[in-house]
């Protein structure tokens, strides 16, 4: 008997990387609820995947989304005109309203930059946080929020930290601490990463840094 795909829950799926975790999700053929501010902005359509016309920040569209989820994906990113605390308002409705929906298994993606017990930053990572702080401390500090937000919750949570996004099929990737990577990683490699860990209790409650 074909066992029954499991559903999960996606944020930022009109994005690059979005867009690839949904489709590398329906190739494993999960059902996906996917919430979206613009659904014209999906760039596929399937019989397995229901959108959700919502706002991260609205608890009620946030609700609507985990209910009945197995596993929520967080690839959400800011985006011009949206709010500068988008990641931070999304985390604290997805902590709040996935244990009240039986929800557990939270796996979000935040920048390289974002800081973790362990880390051993390299001369570079140094150079790429203080860059980050002075040109795009909106963005910093709303990742940084986040992160703190997930990791004081009692959900299951996995947070994957990836150094610059780029093009280009899924790679083997290099899995540690931010100065034990490398500067870049596919997005592709990033979902690939992401869906594994739907299976996998190796990362839970940890932040591993991933790059090609």
């Amino acid at each position: 008997m074909t066992q029954t795909p499991k559903m999960l829950a996606v944020l930022g799926g009109t994005g690059r990387t979005g867009r690839l975790l949904i489709d590398q999700a329906l190739v494993q053929n999960y059902s996906l609820r996917v919430l979206a501010r613009d659904p014209s902005k999906l760039h596929r359509q399937d019989d397995r995947l229901d959108v959700i016309k919502g706002d991260a920040t609205n608890a009620l569209d946030i609700e609507r989304l985990v209910t009945g989820s197995d596993a929520v994906l967080s690839a959400l990113g800011q985006t011009r005109g949206g709010p500068d605390d988008l990641l931070t308002r999304a985390a604290g409705l997805l902590t709040q309203q996935m244990p009240q929906q039986g929800v557990r298994r939270l796996i979000t993606l935040v920048g390289a930059g974002v800081p973790f017990p362990g880390d051993t930053p390299k001369g570079v990572d140094r150079v790429f946080r203080v860059l980050l702080k002075v040109l795009q401390p909106a963005v910093l500090n709303d990742a940084v929020a986040h992160a703190e937000l997930v990791r004081a919750s009692a959900l299951d949570w996995t947070i994957v930290r990836g150094p610059m996004l780029t093009d280009g099929p899924a790679a083997p990737l290099l899995v540690g601490r931010v100065g034990e990577i490398r500067p870049r990683v596919t997005r592709a490699s990033v979902a690939q990463f992401m869906l594994a860990q739907i299976s996998r209790d190796q990362y839970v409650g940890q932040a591993p840094a991933i790059s090609n």
